[in-house]
């Protein structure tokens, strides 16, 4: 009897081992799943494409709501900015139902690598700089200090400026960042 009894233990011990391996060999539950591949450049989890449902569904419905360019002069279609708190806008085209433009003004939310409003100059610029081209202006071909091109067609601005252009002319060291903004190239014009 006690043969079995350990056969017994040692089998119960194994299917113990087994369900704790396939459980670990699980994928995590959709909330905690990356949103995006990795390398991805995103703020406050959004990205340009998004639909809306998506922001809703990472950033909840506490937004106010208030139309931008109605006469969908400036994307292309009538646009709606969803405002989170005094820290986040997302422009959202009302046709596309899809996110146009995210601007971030607050220390609130954070881009997907951590970078947030506040930071300084020299924490968040060298490490882009190293893995992404500056952007260009469309008029005269010269590069963009704070600007970089995250994918083609796609801009991450760090602006620096608290002029409401966000054209960064030199960048100290020490400046800290006023705005981060993922915006679609075609429409920096």
């Amino acid at each position: 009897m006690p043969k079995y009894t350990a056969i017994l233990a040692l089998l119960v011990l194994m299917s113990i081992v087994a369900a704790g391996c396939q459980a670990l060999s699980q994928p995590e539950s959709q909330g905690e799943q990356e949103q995006y591949p990795a390398g991805e450049i995103t703020i406050a989890g959004i990205n340009l494409g998004d639909r809306g449902d998506k922001v809703k569904e990472i950033l909840g419905d506490d937004y106010t709501s208030a139309p931008l360019h109605a006469d969908g002069s400036w994307f292309g279609e009538p646009t709606t900015r969803w405002l989170y708190g005094g820290d986040l806008e997302v422009i959202i085209g009302e046709e596309s139902n899809t996110v146009l433009q995210v601007n971030l003004y607050g220390d609130g939310y954070s881009t997907s690598r951590g970078d947030r409003v506040g930071d300084r100059a020299d924490k968040v610029l060298p490490v882009y700089e190293r893995e992404f081209a500056l952007a260009k202006d469309h008029f005269e071909g010269r590069e963009l200090p704070g600007w970089f091109v995250i994918r083609e067609g796609e801009w991450l601005i760090f602006n620096f400026q608290d002029d409401g252009t966000m054209v960064n002319q030199v960048i100290d060291d020490d400046e800290p960042v006023v705005s981060i903004h993922l915006v679609y190239e075609k429409f920096m014009d």
